[in-house]
């Protein structure tokens, strides 16, 4: 049912009216439209009635309008991301998942952009919810000295132990606020708490500083190559994901990525 139906069944109901008796339903849009009108100039006092009576009803109609709209368009632009093969580096950067996934999700983030927050536990979920099916490879963009220092630590403490890295991948999007205040001093407070010899932390940061920045470097240099302004961006094998979308979203683009790959 269209939204204009729906608002002159809300004022039929309102007013008591026959605006949308059943013969009505055969009536055009433009001839309900025009009813609507001439109802509305007769009596305009009907549209404060539904909105105070309706008017949550009202928005969930635009809501719900809107999402599907966004999904069509979504579903568009990842239909036309499929024929475009898209190539990036991916080693060397730290890894999650299953390594022989159908599904790689490469995202481009920095530790200190909120949306990147949201986007991070989100991802989670959807490993979850696929669980096997992808390999997360995270790569940083950052856009501040503070987020660089954050990932360098992120690095290091990946280099060092993997699962206590990703710990610590966790705790420095949970305290942004902290990290962006005194970065070093949150990050070397969040690799103790995980259990990382602090000693051997900063001699593997000293020793790869070079890599691990040239290695940043790169990633920016990519995304910028890639038409990705600002983050979170993630490619979903060649599907592009920009921003922090819902899990659903997500997973609609896991969905057709998971069939492109198997050539349905």
């Amino acid at each position: 049912m269209s939204f204009i139906r729906h608002i002159c069944l809300m004022l039929a109901l309102t007013c008591g009216c026959m605006l949308y008796a059943p013969a009505a339903h055969a009536a055009s849009d433009r001839e309900l439209a025009a009813q609507l009108e001439a109802l509305l100039k007769e009596r305009p006092e009907l549209v404060l009635n539904v909105l105070r009576a309706h008017g949550a009803e009202l928005l969930d109609i635009v809501q719900k309008a809107a999402d599907s709209r966004r999904s069509a368009t979504l579903k568009k632009q990842w239909e036309e991301d499929m024929q475009r093969p898209k190539k990036v580096k991916i080693s060397g950067r730290p890894e999650g998942g299953a390594s022989d996934a159908p599904v790689t999700i490469v995202a481009y983030s920095d530790f200190l952009c909120s949306y990147c927050h949201k986007a991070a536990f989100t991802v989670g979920n959807l490993m979850k919810r696929y669980s096997g099916k992808i390999r997360f490879i995270f790569k940083q963009v950052p856009k501040s000295e503070a987020g660089r220092i954050a990932g360098m630590w992120f690095l290091s403490a990946y280099k060092m132990d993997k699962a206590k890295g990703w710990k610590m991948y966790a705790l420095a999007f949970d305290r942004q606020k902290e990290v962006e205040a005194a970065p070093e001093k949150t990050m070397r407070a969040i690799a103790k708490e995980v259990g990382l010899d602090l000693g051997k932390l900063e001699a593997v940061m000293k020793a790869q500083a070079k890599q691990f920045g040239d290695m940043m470097d790169a990633d920016i240099e990519e995304a910028d190559a890639l038409g990705f302004v600002g983050t979170p961006y993630f490619l979903v094998n060649d599907l592009v994901v920009r921003g922090a979308l819902s899990l659903e979203d997500f997973s609609t683009a896991v969905d057709m990525a998971m069939a492109k790959k198997a050539g349905k």
